[in-house]
């Protein structure tokens, strides 16, 4: 739930006790022009209403955003224990409907099950039978002809029988309400977890082909309305296969994060990684000329080639690229194919290149620790290989 949201929800609880409260001002003023009340008339009125208008006050700091300042930013303890001790007051000038206001002390609980926890029902719940007992006890001192201390007394012990089964439900009611919050956040984390395997990679945490294809189909609708343009890059490890063969497939995955890191590396917040399959990977250069393409990619060549593995640390790897720059209104599934026909000539010309869809730019990669003929990973697994053999 939003801030915001949260917010109203605290303001129209507030504003509904407020208004509870509010009824008071009246019903007290009838009360006392009827002789219920012990004191002046216009006494009465201004307790009330100074009551009401300092329940008002707190209903104010939520409307103001002032709450949130605190732990409880509902401020569900502030204002019970305001309407319980204002309550106490109107028991304390009122003489025969004083027992109405008991169930003035039960509403206020009613109203607590919403936040409260079980340590603040409980302490709500005795401050409530403290507040009680100590009106009588000054009724008794003070007009001890308005009190038959006999009756008060079975009052007494039922009201607080009445108390401790609110406590007990107010423990269910915070109970239920811990593990109903419990198992929305578990719920939240679940879908966020099944939001993210829908559009990402598991194994490396880049994006998936499902969401590649709909990003680039973003991508398409920006480029055909404006001059916005656009690169995709088809890359694959060379020789990956071997990789998973000679060391394993653990190995193998290592690889794949190590390589979905160096992308990560090498892209700017606009721009897309995703793995497609196996040791298939797309980028999706936003804004950028075939030029700046073949740049990032020549950058994540060298630093791929340098990268090392301590489980096998004479091993070098390469990959091969094919760059294509989206033509307005070429759908989709063209450019694809037009990126994978790059990175086939790529292949094609002994791995360890880049090709662009330009004549003029392809490059093949010109790595100085590199074989001439580029099979690094094929002499490497050999030895190894033999060395295995020989042991």
């Amino acid at each position: 739930m939003l801030q915001s949201q949260k917010q109203a929800l605290r303001l129209r609880r507030g504003l509904l006790s407020n208004l509870c409260l509010l009824m008071c001002v009246p019903l007290t003023t009838l009360a006392s022009y009827l002789g219920y009340v012990t004191v002046p008339k216009s006494t009465a009125f201004i307790y009330v209403a100074g009551f009401w208008l300092g329940h008002l006050s707190i209903v104010s700091l939520i409307a103001l955003n002032w709450n949130l300042r605190f732990k409880d930013a509902s401020l569900t303890l502030f204002q019970m224990i305001w309407s319980i001790s204002g309550i106490s007051g109107l028991m304390f000038i009122m003489n025969d409907i004083r027992m109405l206001m008991l169930m003035g002390y039960l509403l206020v609980m009613a109203f607590g099950s919403f936040r409260l926890s079980l340590k603040g029902f409980h302490g709500t719940t005795l401050f409530t039978v403290l507040c009680y007992s100590v009106t009588v006890y000054f009724i008794n001192e003070q007009r001890p002809q308005d009190i038959d201390l006999g009756q008060e007394f079975f009052t007494f012990v039922g009201f607080v029988f009445v108390m401790l089964g609110f406590a007990y439900m107010g423990s269910e009611t915070s109970s239920l309400r811990k593990i109903l919050s419990e198992r929305h956040r578990d719920l939240k984390g679940a879908i966020s977890r099944i939001e993210d395997l829908a559009i990402t990679d598991e194994l490396t945490g880049l994006y998936n082909r499902r969401n590649l294809l709909k990003i680039l189909t973003q991508q398409r609708a920006l480029a055909n309305r404006s001059r916005y343009g656009f690169v995709v890059c088809y890359l694959d490890l060379d020789h990956f296969k071997k990789v998973n063969d000679f060391y394993g497939h653990p190995f193998g995955d290592k690889v794949l994060r190590s390589f979905a890191d160096l992308i990560s590396e090498n892209l700017r917040e606009v721009d897309v990684g995703a793995r497609i399959g196996g040791e298939e990977f797309v980028l999706v250069l936003a804004d950028t000329k075939l030029d700046a393409a073949h740049s990032v990619c020549q950058r994540m060549a060298e630093n791929w080639f340098k990268k090392t593995f301590k489980e096998a640390p004479d091993l070098r790897l390469t990959f091969s690229a094919g760059i294509t720059e989206f033509k307005s209104p070429e759908s989709v599934d063209h450019i694809l194919e037009r990126a994978d026909s790059l990175l086939y000539d790529a292949k094609h010309n002994g791995r360890n290149c880049i090709v662009m869809e330009q004549q003029d730019f392809q490059v093949p990669l010109d790595l100085a620790t590199t074989h001439s003929d580029n099979k690094v990973i094929d002499k490497i697994v050999n030895d190894a290989l033999i060395a295995e053999v020989e042991r």
